[in-house]
């Protein structure tokens, strides 16, 4: 995991393969035996430029370099001049400090949100490539999830036939965080003493989440927000409120996304293309897109990084709050 440069910014939407990298990075530091004398892990939401400063700036102990994780560096770039007062922060990194800025990120159709070709972060990296390096964690395409899941299989220690790989890339999609807990769950389930077999994705695997996602979206788009909340309830009872949240928000980025391809009158071709999904998922997002007009998803999206904001930053009845966002839907959907 070692570089010649000491500055590496990890981005994309795979959480699952920069989870991997990190561990990595970690396990290597642990078996120094100095981690807790040269590995730190910090988060800019909570850090300030005094706080980096002192952590990047210290000598390494024992070892030719510090190692440091930073995950949501762009907090650090807030306020008047944030974007400068960040670049000068890691132009005074030493060369003894080896830092990782982890930036979550999603794929807009044709660019990433966060760090895509205009971002000054990414420019400056482009420039400075001599101490700086790029590296991209995307989620595979979904014609590629079956080999994906087949080998992670192995790799934790256990087998999958590749037509129960196939089924639960119908469940999962491309996401490979969501792939990984199933097969977790699936290979506790087999004992890991025998192959998974359809007949386990089918009595395991909910599948729940992404179908039942596009359920609750549909009877929203009917205004119906009786079977939205009954759908909310089956939902809550395999998903924790964040991770429930969070399907809802990308939920309705896709569909954002989707409606914006119709009115370029694209096609579902366009969307299982440019939004890399599988067929039968660009045409049920297709589907709902059209029962949607394009400033009402941008007001439900605005509704929904409201909600985000508060839940991160107080501590608000989710719950109630997922009602009032389905009651608040249903009704507009009717307007």
């Amino acid at each position: 995991m070692s570089s010649s440069k000491n500055l590496t910014i990890l981005y994309g939407d795979d959480e699952e393969s920069i989870a991997e990298y990190l561990s990595r990075i970690e396990q290597e530091q642990i078996a120094t035996g100095l981690a807790d004398l040269n590995f730190s892990k910090m988060d800019g939401r909570n850090f300030n430029e005094g706080n980096f400063f002192n952590t990047v700036m210290a000598m390494p102990i024992l070892s030719p370099y510090r190692q440091i994780i930073l995950t949501n560096p762009l907090a650090l770039a807030s306020g008047k001049d944030g974007n400068k007062k960040l670049l000068r922060l890691l132009e005074s990194v030493p060369s003894t400090t080896h830092i990782v800025l982890v930036i979550t990120d999603d794929f807009e159709r044709k660019d990433w949100l966060i760090f895509g070709k205009t971002s000054f972060l990414r420019k400056w990296a482009e420039k400075n490539s001599e101490k700086a390096e790029i590296i991209e964690k995307r989620k595979p395409a979904v014609g590629m999830m079956r080999d994906w899941i087949i080998k992670k299989t192995i790799a934790m220690g256990g087998q999958i036939e590749p037509q129960a790989a196939q089924i639960l890339v119908t469940a999962v999609g491309n996401d490979t965080r969501a792939a990984k807990q199933e097969l977790e769950k699936l290979l506790l389930y087999v004992n890991y003493g025998r192959p998974i077999d359809s007949m386990d994705i089918q009595e395991l695997v909910t599948g729940s989440a992404s179908v039942s996602i596009f359920d609750m979206v549909d009877a929203l788009a009917s205004g119906n927000a009786k079977e939205a909340f009954r759908t909310l309830d089956l939902l809550m009872q395999d998903q924790e409120i964040p991770v429930l949240f969070a399907m809802i928000i990308r939920q309705f980025r896709l569909l954002i996304q989707t409606r914006e391809i119709m009115d370029e009158k694209g096609n579902i071709a366009t969307v299982q293309d440019e939004l890399n999904q599988h067929p039968f998922v660009a045409e049920k997002l297709w589907r709902q897109a059209s029962r949607f007009r394009f400033l009402q998803l941008k007001s439900i999206y605005r509704k929904l990084v409201e909600m985000d904001f508060a839940f991160k930053t107080s501590q608000p009845d989710s719950r109630a709050a997922l009602d009032v966002l389905i009651a608040d839907i249903s009704l507009m959907v009717q307007d």
